[in-house]
């Protein structure tokens, strides 16, 4: 692991315009630069880049971040291949990543040294077994793809990670989701042979792993680490980081069933497919990816379970959707995966196909009309109860509207009717203004205190630990913030947020860094700090005046102390 003390040292020397503006062209515009997303396309910039707070917002796609994180969208890099460019621009070298020493090994290791040392066991399996190696060119694989997507083999057998870990029943490797109990309370690995897929998060981390069965007869053909500290299904997509890049160069994201289609399709240097992990897609899943591409292709075999799992993702993904998102469906033909397609026929018969993929609105409106000719009354009616929970969710108001008068026309009646009848046009409109309002809603005081010490730790002063006094979220985010910048006055806002990024929940860091691109760059900030903590400061006396009022008041007057006495006169004066 790099040493957390480089990675701030990186972040407080580097400067986010410097970095940028080499790979995209910012323009001054006044405290900030701007420039058009690299992100998403756009005519007018929203692009924002500050250099007193160190880090990019785009107020159109919501891309942010430091100066690690744009190379990581913007050039595909790892975390480790991030820091490692930025270190050579700045003439540094990166320490020498920390090999565990198993002599030294604790029992409450860290887990992503523990998902580090699996991933290298089972890369090492692979290359000792002939039986994995041979299923994997069957399937058209070769050794240099297996290799850059770190495939492995778990081998047969019910304890073998115990050669790779000393303390093989630490709890450790058990919260891992490595190992498991079986009724008789003895561990046995979660992998047994199996083709090992790593999951590796945003950050280059492995966070997880699949496993694919060799033998046909073995159930379940996938198999997923389960829920842990490091990973969560509804938010990974397999394939993600070595698909960033090409997923912007092409101008779309193929979502695919499984591992192995993601590592097909690379074979055939189809590059920006990504694959969900044992669950249906989320609005998670979405949002990620519209951060890179504004069109989502998802691809299904064309059985019934291909058909089921494409209509969970469109009701999962429809509500994420605006007028500038394109959602499209693919399916195969009989007996083909994306792999087995191509090489039966060829990558431009894929690509055809893909091209020819049905829009979000074709496609439900073939869905609901499949088994349904609309030939009488009772049956137009059923359409119209079965679009309306469709319509409800869908909130880009223009794509809202060209679906609404598609089935008027399919029905036979007019647009207004339709609104009439299904209420989606006002429902809509509530929403939308519900939406408005909330953004316009202000930050409260604790946070707005939080967010300024971010972007200048050198304001916090000692005295501030004293105003957060209660196990609330705010104030327990306050204390955080304030302990780390008292330690580290000279860290920048970039670094700040590095830091709290491993102590809080990703929605909660994401609202925050968003609430901070939105601060006024013009505003004195040595001031506001200043004004909230007055503020801060007197709420905090009110609330404890009270409460002491409250436990004089519960005594009698003749065993009230003379300071008790002092207080009441005093207070009643008020």
């Amino acid at each position: 692991m790099i040493p957390e003390s480089f990675i701030q040292e990186l972040l407080n020397r580097t400067d986010v315009v410097d970095v940028i503006d080499k790979r995209v062209q910012l323009k001054k515009a006044g405290a900030n630069y701007v420039a058009c997303c690299p992100f998403h396309q756009e005519k007018t910039p929203s692009f924002s880049v500050s250099p007193s707070k160190q880090f990019y917002h785009c107020f159109g796609c919501g891309a942010h971040g430091s100066a690690i994180t744009f190379l990581m969208e913007y050039e595909g890099f790892t975390f480790v291949e991030a820091v490692h460019q930025l270190a050579s621009e700045l003439g540094l070298t990166v320490p020498n990543e920390q090999v565990l020493d198993q002599k030294k090994f604790k029992a409450n290791f860290d887990l992503e040294e523990a998902m580090k040392i699996a991933n290298q066991f089972y890369q090492q399996s692979l290359r000792k077994s002939p039986k994995a190696i041979n299923y994997l060119k069957s399937r058209g694989l070769t050794g240099k793809i297996a290799k850059e997507f770190s495939i492995g083999f778990a081998p047969d057998g019910w304890q073998n990670l115990e050669k790779a870990f000393k303390h093989y029943q630490d709890k450790s490797l058990e919260k891992a989701g490595l190992i498991q109990k079986n009724d008789k309370d003895k561990y046995y690995d979660r992998f047994r042979n199996r083709i090992i897929f790593p999951i590796i998060s945003d950050k280059g981390t492995v966070i997880g792993f699949g496993g694919r069965v060799i033998n046909p007869d073995d159930t379940p053909k996938y198999y997923n680490s389960p829920e842990t500290p490091l990973f969560q299904k509804s938010y990974e997509l397999y394939g993600l980081i070595y698909a960033r890049k090409p997923i912007r160069e092409k101008g779309f994201v193929l979502v695919v069933e499984g591992y192995m289609d993601v590592v097909g399709l690379a074979q055939h240097n189809f590059r920006n497919a990504v694959a969900t992990l044992g669950t249906a897609t989320t609005i998670f899943h979405i949002k990620k990816l519209l951060r890179y591409a504004e069109e989502i292709v998802f691809c299904f075999d064309g059985d019934n379970a291909g058909q089921t799992a494409a209509w969970r993702a469109m009701m999962n993904s429809i509500s994420a959707i605006s007028d500038n998102a394109r959602l499209k469906f693919l399916f195969l033909p009989k007996n083909h995966d994306p792999d087995s397609f191509i090489r039966e026929n060829s990558k431009e018969a894929f690509d055809l196909l893909v091209s020819q993929a049905l829009p979000l609105t074709e496609y439900v409106i073939k869905k609901l009309t499949a088994d349904n000719d609309l030939s009488s009354q009772d049956k137009k009616v059923k359409l119209l109860n079965e679009v309306e929970p469709i319509l409800e969710q869908m909130k880009a108001p223009k794509l809202n509207l060209l679906f609404r008068k598609r089935i008027a026309q399919l029905v036979g009646l007019d647009i207004q009717e339709i609104n009439n009848i299904l209420k989606i046009n006002i429902q809509t409109n509530v929403k939308s203004k519900n939406r408005k309002i909330a953004k316009r809603m202000p930050i409260n005081p604790i946070r707005r205190f939080i967010l300024f010490i971010i972007i200048k730790p050198e304001l916090a002063i000692e005295s501030d630990l004293k105003i957060f006094t209660s196990n609330e979220n705010d104030h327990n985010l306050a204390k955080k913030i304030i302990q780390n910048a008292l330690a580290n006055k000279e860290n920048n806002a970039a670094v700040m947020l590095h830091f709290l990024e491993s102590e809080i929940d990703q929605e909660q860091f994401k609202e925050i860094e968003e609430q901070i691109a939105k601060i006024d760059e013009d505003l004195s900030i040595n001031d506001e700090v200043e004004a909230l903590r007055e503020s801060l400061q007197k709420k905090l006396l009110t609330s404890v005046n009270k409460t002491k009022l409250s436990e004089i008041q519960q005594k009698s007057l003749g065993s009230l102390t003379d300071e008790e006495k002092t207080f009441l006169k005093n207070f009643r004066r008020k």
